[in-house]
């Protein structure tokens, strides 16, 4: 039997970022960050919104004169779509090693039908469906309160290369606004009924569909569900 996948900590030690300027490790670590947030299309407004990061302070840290927080490396690391290694290292360290079948942990996934939804919740799960922990984390990022859905609509994402399907099976996982990141894909709920679309930090763009702005956010207009985190292809 293989050994178990290596994990990659996300502990960072109080101190990790007190680094001074000797060896570049600020100024780089701000390069790394500028890097992602440009392949992700956010600009240093917006990623400082996200990560939670006060705009006072954020000119400093972005040009890398000043060391980011502590505190706020997890979140920078979820809104960056990385994990905080990365950002202190540069290093992608993530393993790609999968446990025998034997050594497999199994998570059961609830699957719902959404026209059963309600202010109240999701109703009774219609079947559970296995699949292995380690495929999730290595997949999804977690393989925790996960739920499977069948959309009722699409969803065009801006390049075309993320668009949804009316009848895909989708991982969702339960969110609130205060988990909303730009870029997330998010079911909604509205009075109008049930709508998949990206969450923007970003200025609107009025030629931009599916996509909601934070001053939409709210319980007369939209309401976030769930984050959509894959589709998943059954094979036949």
């Amino acid at each position: 039997m293989s050994a178990s996948p290596s994990v990659v900590s996300t502990n960072v030690d109080s101190n990790a970022t007190n680094m001074d300027h000797q060896g570049g490790f600020v100024e780089k670590m701000a390069e790394r960050v500028r890097e992602r947030a440009k392949e992700l299309n956010l600009n240093v407004s917006s990623f400082g919104a996200a990560a939670g990061i006060k705009p006072s302070a954020l000119s400093n840290y972005w040009s890398g004169k000043r060391p980011f927080p502590t505190e706020h490396l997890s979140q920078m690391a979820e809104v960056l779509r990385t994990n905080v290694d990365y950002l202190l290292t540069g290093k992608r360290a993530v393993s790609t090693a999968v446990a025998d079948v034997a050594d497999a942990e199994w998570e059961m996934v609830p699957f719902f039908d959404l026209r059963e939804l309600t202010d109240t919740g999701k109703g009774e799960p219609i079947s559970r469906t296995p699949f292995r922990k380690d495929w999730l984390n290595r997949t999804l990022g977690t393989a925790s309160d996960l739920y499977l859905v069948r959309l009722l609509s699409d969803y065009e994402s801006r390049r075309g290369d993320k668009d949804l399907r009316e009848g895909d099976l989708v991982f969702c996982r339960e969110c609130d606004p205060s988990d909303l990141a730009d870029g997330y894909i998010v079911l909604w709920r509205r009075e109008q009924g049930l709508k998949v679309a990206r969450y923007s930090l970003q200025p609107r763009n009025r030629e931009e569909g599916d996509t909601i702005y934070p001053e939409e956010v709210s319980d007369d207009q939209f309401v976030p569900i769930a984050r959509i985190l894959g589709r998943f292809i059954q094979r036949i």
